[in-house]
């Protein structure tokens, strides 16, 4: 079980408007105990983060309401969330979208079909160096 510094399971926002992506994000996530809230745009995000600590994000970067870029820059403009992993997911694997997305404040940038051991792989470094 991966637990944060003050011994709780770390918790993941997964920011997902497709319900079946999201469904298997958290699946994947949950076979190794993280704790997992759900929004499936960006303006969910930012109410779930308004009364829940988290400590990464996943955010899908094609999104209605607000999208991943707008949401992600929002973000970092909270104080306290400037530091918070956030990995861009996209079904789009165009070079620059990952640059860009890095440009905007995320940490990472997974491409859509991920293999589970992809996102794995990821969550669990990000985690641990910021642990």
């Amino acid at each position: 079980m991966n637990t944060s510094q003050n011994g709780y399971t770390s918790t993941i926002l997964v920011v997902e408007n497709e319900v079946s992506n999201r469904i298997l994000i958290e699946r994947v996530l949950s076979t190794r105990g993280y704790r997992c809230l759900s929004a499936s745009n960006g303006r969910e995000a930012l109410n779930i983060l308004d009364r829940e600590r988290v400590d990464l994000i996943l955010t899908d970067l094609s999104m209605p309401v607000l999208d991943g870029y707008q949401t992600t820059q929002l973000i970092r403009a909270r104080p306290g969330l400037e530091n918070v992993p956030i990995v861009a997911v996209t079904a789009f694997a165009l070079a620059d979208e990952g640059e860009a997305a890095r440009q905007i404040g995320c940490t990472e940038y997974l491409t859509k079909p991920f293999k589970p051991r992809q996102l794995l792989e990821v969550v669990d470094r990000l985690l641990h160096q910021s642990a």
